[in-house]
């Protein structure tokens, strides 16, 4: 039997990926520095040049840089200071993209619209100073999901719905910020998720019965499906457990 020609299109994302060439066809490291101009304090990012490659192997030439086989595949800017403005925009042109994480740093402002970033697996923006609500569909179409660190901002308004529609998500959290009304009906195997900490009210729901006492800590309300009973928070204990109402710990 003859062998079968790989599709056009194949060829060209290979070879682009090959190449390390973006979507408007300059190249990643042109598309990096573009971004870095949309931060502020980047001294951390001092060593990012074009007369480097990004990667060594599964080491980074440019701080901030996560690699494999010698592949750029996300951002890692931690605890540097950063400020200014995430250009998700010029993210966008890099087709390797599977990560970002801001963790630690001084940006504010609204959420970033992540979905321009449909293949992204993990979202970390946590200690932060992002405010103000997030629209529901913000999270919308990221079929590969798998983590999402909103934790320790100024986030008000309710949580966002296509949040539960992320359907390989594993890692929520979104504790201690001012989230508020019911959380929602997260249905996702194994998925483990903190709400502690905010002003949320209304049932949790039975898929998250099983999650720790800590990670919903500011609400004492009844568990989805069982109708007259109260959830109990057990701190100490690290445990959920669902009595009658007026009930007593068991």
């Amino acid at each position: 039997m003859a062998r079968r020609t790989p599709p056009y299109w194949l060829l060209v994302v290979q070879f682009m990926l090959t190449c390390n060439i973006t979507a408007s066809g300059t190249s990643e490291a042109e598309t990096l520095l573009m971004f870095k101009q949309s931060l502020s304090n980047t001294t951390a990012l001092d060593n990012w040049n074009e007369s480097a490659s990004l990667c060594n192997g599964d080491n980074p030439n440019w701080n901030g840089l996560l690699c494999s086989n010698g592949t750029f595949y996300g951002l890692k800017l931690e605890a540097m200071g950063l400020t200014g403005l995430i250009d998700l925009d010029t993210l966008a042109e890099l087709p390797s993209l599977r990560t970002i994480s801001f963790m630690n740093n001084r940006f504010e402002g609204p959420m970033p619209k992540v979905n321009k970033l449909g293949a992204l697996r993990g979202v970390y923006l946590s200690n932060n100073n992002f405010s103000g609500e997030i629209p529901n569909d913000n999270f919308a179409g990221m079929k590969s999901m798998r983590r999402v660190y909103l934790a320790d901002n100024q986030f008000t308004g309710k949580i966002p719905v296509s949040l539960a529609e992320l359907p390989k998500l594993v890692d929520l959290e979104l504790q201690n910020n001012q989230f508020e009304g019911q959380i929602p009906d997260f249905r996702q195997k194994d998925l483990v998720v903190n709400v502690a900490n905010n002003r949320l009210e209304g049932p949790i729901p039975a898929a998250l019965s099983n999650g720790t006492a800590s990670s919903f800590v500011g609400i004492g309300h009844s568990i989805a499906g069982h109708p007259g009973y109260e959830v109990l928070l057990e701190v100490k204990r690290q445990r959920l457990i669902v009595v009658p109402n007026g009930g007593e710990w068991a």
